[in-house]
């Protein structure tokens, strides 16, 4: 199983020849599915969404997403108020954008998004006990043997070398009902950053790089990830530097590995 995750591609600011090496290595991979989580847009406006979801429908591959922060009308008011998402769901037709399970893997989305917030920060992310609720339910609905993927466009938990700094609201809770649920792998973005490590012993979380011209300390970025043992999940980052895909790093992560030690949880590294 090889998934393919981006994040982040912000049209209207997007990083056209990051773009065109993405769905060229997605030619060549052939994964089998392509996972981007949010922020597809810059100001949500509706020729951002539509160019976006163009490109993703061009994959050679199924694509699977879920809304960022940007993906609402940014500057419009009256608009993050009244029709938050009428733009994402009018440009998302054809794409998968609810939960879908098949025989390697089950993939849950959670919209942390929201058009505003009681917050300074409104753009920060935020799960309700009731979307938690709703995707523990989801991931039972898992093949046996599935990869249960849950996914978010904010971290529930942020990594502490983060290069902007927040707090999903519900996060901390929320992913530890969720790794109760079953949930083995996290994946989200909004940080313009690759990030992997494991949460407790369970599951992995994952945070890839953007595809648009506002990176933050590393070039343009996705991840891979495949499985290459029932308790293994490896991630292997991808930087773009100008225009040619590289290998950044390869990592396997051994879940439910005993906390003894000198017990490995990280089985492989390659950098």
């Amino acid at each position: 199983m090889q998934l393919v995750h981006l994040t982040d591609l912000h049209f209207g600011c997007e990083d056209k020849h990051a773009l065109a090496a993405a769905a060229k290595y997605i030619a060549d991979l052939k994964p089998d599915a392509v996972i981007i989580t949010g922020d597809v847009s810059k100001d949500g406006l509706a020729v951002e969404l539509d160019n976006a979801c163009a490109w993703m429908r061009d994959l050679a591959a199924p694509v699977m997403m879920t809304p960022g922060n940007h993906d609402v009308p940014y500057y419009e008011m009256w608009g993050r108020l009244a029709y938050p998402w009428t733009r994402f769901r009018n440009a998302s037709h054809g794409i998968q954008t609810q939960a879908w399970h098949t025989q390697l893997f089950s993939i849950v989305p959670v919209n942390t998004a929201r058009a505003w917030q009681f917050r300074f920060n409104w753009a920060q992310g935020e799960i309700s006990r009731g979307q938690t609720a709703i995707a523990a339910a989801e991931l039972q609905k898992a093949q046996p043997g599935a990869l249960r993927i849950l996914i978010t466009h904010h971290p529930l938990a942020w990594p502490n070398d983060a290069p902007i700094k927040g707090i999903t609201r519900g996060g901390e809770r929320g992913l530890e009902k969720l790794i109760d649920a079953g949930a083995e792998l996290f994946l989200s973005g909004h940080l313009h950053f690759a990030s992997a490590r494991l949460v407790g012993t369970r599951a992995l979380s994952v945070v890839s790089g953007t595809l648009s011209q506002r990176v933050r300390h590393e070039p343009c970025a996705f991840t891979v990830i495949r499985r290459p043992l029932e308790d293994t999940i490896e991630a292997e980052v991808i930087y773009i530097v100008q225009g040619v895909c590289e290998t950044a790093s390869i990592r396997q992560f051994r879940l439910n590995a005993p906390l003894e030690p000198g017990a490995p949880a990280v089985v492989h590294a390659q950098a």
